[in-house]
């Protein structure tokens, strides 16, 4: 569930970024990246990117990413997969 939840997050947060930075943005290839790849390399990458943009500006990215996860809470769900529950 976490490589789920982690692409679902990175989305959200490559959302936000395109919204408020734009397309061209440097930090945006940084998400791309935690989105195809996943890992701690790809992870730790994004916070370093987000750290440099200082904290009002990583705030509303957060703010903004939390908030699309919040509304679809049905892709959460369909990342859940739970193994062992036999029927």
């Amino acid at each position: 569930m976490f490589e789920t939840a982690g692409k679902m997050f990175f989305q959200a947060l490559r959302d936000a970024v395109v919204t408020r930075l734009g397309r061209d943005h440097p930090c945006l290839s940084v998400v791309d990246r935690a989105i195809d790849t996943g890992g701690a390399d790809a992870t730790l990458a994004v916070q370093d990117a987000l750290n440099a943009l200082g904290a009002d500006l990583v705030a509303l990215l957060m703010a903004d990413a939390h908030s699309a996860v919040r509304q679809n809470p049905a892709a959460i769900l369909e990342g859940w997969q739970p193994r062992g529950i036999k029927r």
